[in-house]
C-alpha cells in the first residue's frame, strides 16, 4: 500500500466526523442549559452554594472565634450570614445557633426580615 493512501474510506471518515461534531454540539448545548439553570437558581437564592454542613460549621466556628477575640463586627456579620443562609427545615440548627450568637452580642434585631 502506498504511504499516501487513505487508511479508511472517505465516506466512513466523513460520517465519523459528523458524528463527533454532533456529539460535541449536543454536549455543549447540554452544558449551557445546565449552567443557565444553575445560574438562575443562584440568582433566586444566593445562599444555595453555602448550604453545606461543613461550610456552615466552619462559619459558626469562625464567628465564635471572632466573638471570643473581641471582633464584634466580624462576629455579627458572620452570624447574620449564617442566619440568612440557614433557613429551612434541615438548616434550622445552624440558623438557631447564629441567632443565639446575635442575641449574645445584642444584635438579634438587626437581621433583615425577622419579626421585631
Amino acid at each position: 500500500m502506498p504511504p499516501d493512501a487513505p487508511v479508511t474510506p472517505p465516506t466512513r471518515a466523513r460520517r465519523l466526523g459528523l458524528l463527533l461534531a454532533g456529539a460535541t454540539i449536543a454536549l455543549g448545548a447540554a452544558g449551557a442549559a445546565w449552567f443557565f439553570r444553575f445560574a438562575g437558581q443562584v440568582q433566586r437564592d444566593p445562599g444555595v452554594v453555602y448550604r453545606d454542613p461543613t461550610t456552615l460549621d466552619n462559619l459558626l466556628k469562625r464567628a465564635n472565634e471572632a466573638e471570643r477575640a473581641g471582633d464584634r463586627a466580624s462576629a455579627i456579620a458572620t452570624y447574620r450570614f449564617v442566619a440568612a443562609v440557614g433557613t429551612g427545615k434541615e438548616w434550622a440548627p445552624y440558623g438557631a445557633a447564629a441567632q443565639a450568637g446575635l442575641r449574645r452580642l445584642g444584635a438579634i434585631d438587626t437581621i433583615p426580615g425577622l419579626p421585631r
